[in-house]
């Protein structure tokens, strides 16, 4: 099948137009459409096929069991703390910035890659079905839905109590909460698939009450207090978790809050006057984090347009805002002036065109084309 570019271009812009009445920002498949550079329908349903013959995943397939000898809790490593050879049988652990232990990927000890997977195929399928309305793949997203988030033999409990732990050092860290970042996505994929006979009430309110156990945890567990108070990337992304998954179950006056009090209490921490993030360019991948964060920030802007909260406008008494960090960082993406700061590994975060687009979109501007058509580029 063959589409043209005007049709192509025509799909991309109904799902933006969808997306921007949807809570949450995930940007690796909605793109900005150009003449050579578009995520067309066939693009997507490709996607979709090969999710659908995936077997859905459950966090109770591990073979290692948490400390707590559940199953159905969820566990993973810290992604940058590494064994220590020098240490006596290489037990202890220590930490490399940005640097991906390999073993958070043992599938027989930890969690994370089936959770990240999974939130993907649903995602796929999920976006497929609403673009052609077929309900096969309607019918897959339910069931990697049920299968990780509902069944009882088989579902995950909605906590990260045992997230991010360091062997030999803590059982989980408030740190984990980052895992369930993916999640966000999934709140506007369930929308996309109210139509489908085959995602049923039941399912809606069992996945909701999934979402409002979670919540509960994130708002009143040691690490999720602990990750509330988190002074950079972390802080941000948690109160886009939690302004999302609120919105998500019909607590619009939580979301609400959470957005309203995110301008001062992130933002002005957060963001210098000149735009930039010290926390995020002290890391050793900076540029990248610099980018991840400000995709926590345009999360929150886009549930804070549902709730009727504006701190996509917001500015400090000294002038700290969100419009000064996206700017900050334009010059850097579009390749005219060279970074500065410690950046470890190459630089190319496609991802976050889509978020540069809602920016766009929201400030009424063609400054940012550039940077997103380079981010765009092959």
């Amino acid at each position: 099948m063959k589409w043209s570019l005007k049709k192509t271009a025509a799909i991309i812009l109904i799902i933006l137009t969808m997306l921007t009445q949807l809570p949450s920002v995930k940007a690796e498949s909605f793109l900005y459409y150009e003449s050579t550079e578009v995520r067309n329908l066939q693009t997507i349903v490709f996607a979709a096929d090969k999710a659908l013959q995936e077997a859905p995943a459950s966090v109770t397939y591990k073979t290692v069991l948490p400390p707590s000898g559940d199953p159905h809790d969820y566990v993973s490593i810290a992604k940058y703390w590494w064994k220590d050879a020098d240490q006596p049988a290489g037990a202890a652990y220590t930490n490399r910035d940005g640097q991906t232990n390999p073993e958070r990927n043992d599938a027989s000890r930890y969690d994370n890659t089936r959770l990240d997977k999974t939130a993907s195929n649903i995602h796929k399928l999920s976006l497929a079905y609403y673009l052609t309305g077929k309900e096969e793949y309607a019918a897959k997203a339910v069931e990697f839905l049920k299968v990780f988030f509902i069944n009882p033999d088989t579902r995950m409990n909605p906590n990260l109590n045992f997230a991010q732990g360091i062997p030999g050092k803590y059982l989980g860290r408030s740190w984990g909460i980052i895992d369930t970042v993916c999640l966000i996505q999934m709140t506007d994929d369930l929308r996309m698939l109210e139509k489908s006979s085959l995602f049923s009430r039941d399912d809606d309110e069992a996945i909701k009450q999934w979402f409002r156990s979670y919540l509960d945890w994130m708002q009143t567990s040691k690490n999720g207090i602990h990750e509330s108070q988190a002074s950079n990337n972390h802080g941000v992304w948690y109160d886009a978790q939690v302004s999302a998954y609120a919105l998500f179950i019909g607590r619009r006056d939580l979301a609400a809050q959470v957005v309203r009090e995110a301008a001062a209490k992130r933002i002005d921490q957060q963001i210098q006057p000149d735009g930039s993030m010290p926390k995020e360019l002290a890391r050793t991948k900076s540029m990248s984090y610099t980018t991840y964060n400000l995709r926590a920030f345009i999360t929150l802007a886009r549930v804070g347009n549902q709730v009727g909260v504006n701190i996509w406008d917001y500015s400090s008494p000294d002038g700290r805002n969100l419009k000064k960090a996206i700017d900050y960082l334009i010059p850097y993406v579009e390749g005219t002036i060279q970074w500065q700061h410690e950046q470890i590994v190459p630089y190319h975060e496609s991802g976050f065109a889509r978020y540069l687009y809602l920016a766009k979109l929201h400030y009424g501007t063609h400054e940012y084309d550039q940077a997103i058509q380079r981010l765009l580029a092959p």
